[in-house]
C-alpha cells in the first residue's frame, strides 16, 4: 500500500463507525500499519463518546467541529440532491437504506423531503455521507454560496503550523511508536476526516480536539 492510499484508507476507517466495514479495512493494511491504526481507532471511538453527551448537540463545539450540527453556511440544496439522486440512479428508499446502514437515523421521507423542500435539517456530517453515497463532492450538493465558504483545507494549514501542533506529533509519535513524519500524517488525516466542510471551526478548537486524543494515548 503506497503512502497515499494509506492516507486514503485512514481517513475513510475515521470515518467509519465500529464495525464489519471497519475491520475489512483494517485487514487490508500491513501489520505494523494495522496495530497502529487500531490503537488510534480504540481511542478515538472512546474520545468521541466522552465528548458527546455533555452538552447539548446545538451547544456542543465537539459536535459543530465534527459536522454534526446543521450549518446554515453549508446547507443541503434541494435542486442538486434531486439532480444527483436521479443521475446515480438512487431513489429516496435507497439513499435512505445506504444511510441508515452507516448508522444516520433516515427513512424515505426524509430524503423526499430534502428533495422537495428546504433541508435545513441536514448537518454538514450527513451531506458528506449523502455525497459518498452518491459518489459526488459535497460541495456539489450544497448552494453555490456555502460551496465558496468551505474553508477546512486552509485552517488544517493553519493548525499544522502552529507550535502545538508540533509537540502533538512529538508526543502522538512517541505514544503510537511511529516516525514523526508518519504522526503528522495521521494527525492531519484525522483533521480532514473529523471536521466538517464550509465554516471554520476555528484552530484552538482543532487543537483542543486533538489534545483529548493525544493525551488519551498517553494514558492508555
Amino acid at each position: 500500500m503506497t503512502e497515499n492510499e494509506f492516507d486514503e484508507a485512514l481517513e475513510t476507517l475515521l470515518e467509519l463507525p465500529a464495525g464489519d466495514e471497519r475491520n475489512g479495512l483494517l485487514a487490508n493494511l500491513s501489520e505494523d500499519q494495522r496495530v497502529v491504526v487500531a490503537r488510534m481507532l480504540e481511542v478515538d471511538d472512546q474520545v468521541w463518546e466522552s465528548t458527546h453527551g455533555a452538552p447539548p448537540l446545538h451547544s456542543d463545539p465537539v459536535a459543530a467541529m465534527l459536522g454534526l450540527v446543521p450549518d446554515a453556511s453549508f446547507r443541503l440544496d434541494s435542486k442538486t440532491l434531486t439532480e444527483n439522486c436521479s443521475r446515480s440512479h438512487v431513489p429516496p428508499s435507497k439513499l435512505a437504506e445506504r444511510l441508515q446502514a452507516r448508522g444516520w437515523k433516515v427513512d424515505a421521507a426524509d430524503v423526499f423531503r430534502w428533495q422537495n423542500s428546504v433541508a435545513s435539517d441536514v448537518s454538514p456530517a450527513l451531506i458528506r455521507a449523502i455525497a459518498e453515497e452518491l459518489r459526488v463532492d459535497p460541495d456539489k450538493l450544497v448552494s453555490p454560496l456555502a460551496a465558496k465558504q468551505a474553508v477546512l483545507d486552509t485552517v488544517v494549514e493553519l493548525v499544522t503550523a502552529t507550535k502545538r501542533f508540533g509537540e502533538l506529533v512529538e508526543r502522538f509519535a512517541t505514544a503510537q511508536r511511529v516516525s514523526p513524519g508518519m504522526a503528522q500524517t495521521m494527525l492531519r488525516t484525522r483533521m480532514l476526516a473529523t471536521v466538517h466542510r464550509g465554516k471554520e471551526p476555528g484552530v484552538d478548537q482543532m487543537l483542543e480536539s486533538l489534545e483529548a486524543l493525544v493525551s488519551a494515548l498517553e494514558a492508555s
